[in-house]
């Protein structure tokens, strides 16, 4: 198992779970309408993979959504196949297991960073390796990024973050906390926090 470089995601596949963009967002109906709110998402998403791109990661999507795929196709980014029915949890198993086969790491990163840097990817998925995992948690209490070479149960959902520190609790963990890796879109205020901080003036037309 390759692990990856301190500093950089080479030796990395950073997989991004992504539903439908339409369907994406709910949590900011009465702000923004059905179109804006795929705008955003799919903007977002565009940015968090090419910050995975910068950092030196191998760069994927874990989606069902036939849509998502010909964005992905568009990009020039990989598509994985989510199962069926398995949600975030699927995906990340999906994820995590491919990377094995390919003798890499991974990083699952969520694709709703709006200020996710490259430093702040390789910051995390920099730090895996055998025996290390590091993760990101959210400003709520879940899990932004997560990242390790080994196979582990994922456990998605509102306060993740304490239980993949469990899940990880065997391993030397690194945990990061950076504006970029822990301020998730998920309601108005979050949005409106985002464009209002350095790096979040393309967020603001959104807010108009």
């Amino acid at each position: 198992m390759a692990g990856s470089t301190p500093g950089r995601a080479e030796g990395v596949l950073a997989a991004l779970p992504l539903k439908p963009f339409t369907a994406a967002k709910g949590r900011l109906d009465g702000l923004l309408g059905p179109g804006a709110r795929a705008s955003l998402a799919r903007a977002t998403a565009e940015r968090v993979a090419a910050a995975c791109r910068e950092a030196g990661a191998h760069t994927a999507v874990v989606t069902a959504d036939p849509a998502v795929g010909r964005w992905c196709e568009e990009l020039g980014l990989e598509v994985i196949t989510e199962p069926p029915g398995g949600g975030l949890n699927g995906a990340a198993v999906t994820a995590a297991a491919e990377a094995g086969r390919r003798g890499l790491a991974w990083c699952i990163v969520h694709a709703d960073l709006p200020l996710l840097t490259a430093a702040g990817v390789a910051a995390v998925a920099g730090a895996a390796g055998p025996g290390r995992a590091a993760l990101a948690p959210s400003h709520d209490g879940g899990t932004n990024l997560f990242a390790a070479a080994c196979p582990l149960d994922f456990a998605y959902g509102p306060g993740s973050f304490a239980r993949h520190l469990t899940v990880a609790g065997h391993l030397q963990v690194r945990v990061v906390v950076t504006v970029g890796t822990s301020l998730d879109i998920d309601g108005p205020e979050d949005l409106r926090r985002a464009a209002a901080l350095p790096g979040g003036a393309w967020l603001r037309p959104y807010l108009a």
